[in-house]
C-alpha cells in the first residue's frame, strides 16, 4: 500500500495559526498569491515525514516566536504494510472521508444482523510531529486509544519522501546521504562500515608532503607526552551530523570530463532528483516541489508537470508558472488565500479562466470584474485609491460575462478562498448570487439594476456630455456622434443637432435635468439593439450592437470612462459613496499599510 496523506492539520507552526486539508491522491497543486503559506505547507509535511533527526528547531518555527506554545503537524494517512515491522505496534484507524475515526464493533457470530452491513471503511493511522517548549521535536503515532507511541526513523525513511524545496538546492537526493532518494535506491547499509574500513586501510597521511607529515609526527610526539591517544594518522572519518556516505555522490561525464551532477544547474538538478524518484515507484514516495518552474525553461516545466501528474505517487507542488497551471490539467487545484486557507477550485468551474487568465490563480487577491470595460474600469480607480496595487498581489480579472463570472465566483467560494467581485445585476440567478454576497460581504459589488454604463453615464452632468463623448485619442469622437446619429436616424451628426433631435424626442420630459442625450449614448455604449429591430435579420441587428466598440466596451474604453468620473468630479459627488465600502473592503484585505491617496482636483 502506498503512503498517502488523507487529512493534514497544522496549529501554530510559523505563520500557519491553524490549518486543515483533505489533500487528494496524486497531483496537488497549490496555488495563491506571495508570502500567502504555501512553501510552509510543504515544509510542514517534509518536517513531519523526515527521515532524518538532524533538524534544529528555532524559535522562528513557532507561531508569533511563541515557544512556550509549541507547534503541532499531524496527519491521517495510509502507511505501507510494514508499518508494524518496528518495535511498537501500531493501531490503524479506520477513515470516514473527513477524519480518522474508531473500527465498528464486531458483532458476535451467532447474533443477527441488526442492519444492512456496513461499507469497508480503509485502515489509516494518526502520526504527528510536536515542537515542545524545549525546541526539540517528538514524533508520535497516535493509537485508537489516545495513547502514542514513537514514529520511528525507520517508518518515516520507509514511508519515502522526495523534496525539491527552496532550502536545499535539490541536492540531497543525489547524495548518499541517510534517508535521501539516493540512499533508499542504492539501498547498501553495510556500505558505511566497508568504506570506513577501507578508507582507515589507505590513510590520508602517507600522500603529505615532507615538512608537514614532519608536523604531523611532531603532533603525535606532543601527544605522548601529554598521556593522550598516539601513533596518529589522517583518515576519512564519520560524525555526528556528518557522514562518510555524505562525500560520495552522483557524478556525469561531460566532454569526457567526471563531473558531481550536484554542481550541474538548478533544472537540471531538480530533474536528476525526480528521476532517482521514479526508480523508487514500488514504494510510491510523497514528492514535494515547492516552486516548480525554478530553473526549468517553460517547455521542461510542462514536460515535468505531465510527467509528476503520470506517476504513481502523491504529490505536493507550488508553483507562480502560468504554463505549470494550464498544463496540469488532471490536477487536484487548491488556492491559499491570505489567512493561509486552503480551498479547492472545481475544475470544470474553473477549467476556462485557468486557459485565459491564469494570473487570477496566482495572485494574492484575485479582483474577478464582470468584462472587460469593468476591468479597465477598476484599474483606473485603484491606481487612484489603491497605489501600487499590482505590486501588492492584488489581479483584477475578466469574468467574461455574467453567467461565467458567476460560475467562477462560486467556485472560490466554495473552495473557502477569499476573492472579490464588481457586477452587473441582469435580474437572473438572484439566490446564487445571494450565496455569494453571504461569503464575501462587501467585497462583492452588484449594481442595483442594470449595467455600469446604465448606472455611471447617467451620473453625468448637462455640460459634461460633449467630454464624455470625447475621445482623448481623437480617433472616436466622429464615430460616436454617428453612432447616435444612426440610432436618431438622421444624416447629421453634429453635437448640436443630435442635441435637438434628442430633446425633441424626450417630449413631455423636456424639463428634465439630465441632458437629452443622455439615454442615446446609453443605448450606443452597451450595443442595445432599438426595440423596432428585435426581430429583424442580424445584418441589421448587429450594426448597432457593434457601436458599443466604439465607446468603453474595452480595457482601455473602461479605464476612459473612469478617469472622466474622476475628472468631471462625478466620483466625489455621487460614485464615491455608492463604491466606497467595496473599495474599503478591498483595501482592507491589504497587509501592509496602505499610502494615502494623493489629493484629487476636478479638471
Amino acid at each position: 500500500m502506498a503512503a498517502e496523506i488523507k487529512r493534514l492539520h497544522i496549529e501554530r507552526f510559523r505563520g500557519i495559526r491553524e490549518l486543515t486539508w483533505h489533500p487528494q491522491p496524486g497531483l496537488n497543486l497549490l496555488l495563491g498569491g506571495g508570502n500567502v503559506g504555501k512553501s510552509t505547507i510543504l515544509e510542514a509535511i517534509g518536517l513531519l515525514l523526515s527521515p532524518t533527526t538532524s533538524y534544529t528547531l528555532s524559535d522562528s518555527d513557532y507561531l508569533g516566536r511563541l515557544v512556550e506554545d509549541e507547534f503541532l503537524i499531524e496527519a491521517v494517512m495510509s502507511l505501507p504494510g510494514h508499518v508494524n515491522r518496528q518495535g511498537n505496534m501500531a493501531w490503524p484507524w479506520e477513515w470516514d472521508g473527513q477524519d480518522a475515526v474508531l473500527a465498528f464493533a464486531a458483532e458476535p457470530d451467532n447474533a443477527a444482523p441488526a442492519h444492512a452491513p456496513r461499507p469497508a471503511r480503509p485502515a489509516v493511522y494518526k502520526v504527528r510531529v510536536r515542537g515542545t517548549g524545549d525546541l526539540e521535536l517528538v514524533y508520535e503515532i497516535v493509537q485508537p486509544d489516545e495513547s502514542v507511541t514513537v514514529f520511528s526513523v525507520a517508518l518515516r525513511r520507509q514511508i519515502g519522501l522526495v523534496r525539491l524545496l527552496g532550502d536545499d538546492q535539490s541536492d540531497r537526493d543525489l547524495r548518499l546521504i541517510v534517508g535521501s532518494g539516493l540512499d533508499r535506491l542504492i539501498n547498501d547499509r553495510g556500505l558505511r562500515a566497508r568504506l570506513g574500513r577501507e578508507f582507515a586501510a589507505n590513510s590520508v597521511d602517507q600522500h603529505l608532503e615532507d615538512e608537514p607529515r614532519t608536523r604531523l609526527q611532531q603532533l603525535d610526539q606532543n601527544f605522548v607526552e601529554r598521556q593522550l591517544p598516539n601513533r596518529l594518522g589522517l583518515a576519512f572519518t564519520g560524525g555526528a551530523g556528518q557522514s562518510i556516505n555524505a562525500l560520495i555522490g552522483l557524478t556525469a561525464v561531460k566532454n569526457d570530463v567526471v563531473l558531481p551532477l550536484a554542481t550541474w544547474g538548478s533544472g537540471t538538478r531538480r530533474l536528476a532528483a525526480l528521476a532517482i524518484a521514479d526508480s523508487l515507484q514500488d514504494g510510491h514516495p510523497i514528492t514535494l516541489v515547492d516552486e516548480l518552474e525554478r530553473g526549468l525553461e517553460p517547455y521542461r516545466q510542462r514536460q515535468l508537470v505531465r510527467h509528476i501528474a503520470g506517476a504513481h505517487g502523491q504529490t505536493f507542488v507550488t508553483t507562480h508558472s502560468a504554463s505549470v497551471v494550464t498544463t496540469a490539467t488532471d490536477a487536484s487545484i487548491w488556492y491559499v488565500d491570505t489567512g493561509a486557507r486552503v480551498g479547492a477550485l472545481a475544475r470544470e468551474k474553473v477549467s476556462r479562466h485557468l486557459a485565459r487568465d491564469p494570473e487570477a490563480f496566482l495572485a494574492r487577491l484575485t479582483l474577478v470584474a464582470e468584462g472587460a470595460t469593468e476591468v479597465g474600469f477598476l484599474r483606473e480607480i485603484f491606481d487612484r485609491e489603491l497605489l501600487g496595487w499590482k505590486d501588492r498581489g492584488v489581479h483584477i480579472a475578466d469574468g467574461g460575462g455574467n453567467d461565467d463570472t458567476l460560475m467562477l465566483l462560486e467556485a472560490l467560494s466554495a473552495g473557502g478562498v477569499k476573492f472579490a467581485g464588481f457586477v452587473d445585476n441582469e435580474n437572473r440567478h438572484a439566490g446564487r448570487w445571494r450565496a455569494v454576497a453571504d461569503r464575501v460581504g462587501a467585497l462583492l459589488f452588484q449594481w442595483n439594476a442594470g449595467n455600469m454604463e446604465e448606472n455611471v453615464i447617467p451620473l453625468f452632468a448637462a455640460d459634461q456630455v460633449q467630454m464624455l463623448i470625447a475621445d482623448p485619442e481623437g480617433e472616436k469622437t466622429g464615430l460616436r456622434l454617428r453612432t447616435l446619429a444612426d440610432r436618431l436616424d438622421t444624416a447629421d451628426a453634429s453635437f448640436e443637432a443630435l442635441s435637438a433631435l434628442a430633446l425633441a424626442h424626450r417630449g413631455e420630459n423636456i424639463d428634465h435635468p439630465a441632458h437629452p442625450l443622455i439615454p442615446w449614448i446609453v443605448e450606443a455604449a452597451t450595443g442595445k439593439v432599438p426595440d423596432v429591430l428585435r426581430d429583424a435579420p442580424a445584418a441589421q441587428r448587429n450594426p448597432f450592437k457593434g457601436h458599443a466598440t466604439a465607446w468603453f466596451k474595452s480595457v482601455e474604453g473602461g479605464r476612459e470612462l473612469a478617469e472622466k468620473v474622476y475628472r468631471s468630479g462625478v466620483w466625489d459627488t455621487q460614485l464615491n459613496a455608492l463604491l466606497r465600502p467595496f473599495v474599503d473592503a478591498v483595501i482592507r484585505t491589504q497587509a501592509d499599510p496602505v499610502p494615502a491617496a494623493a489629493p484629487r482636483q476636478a479638471q
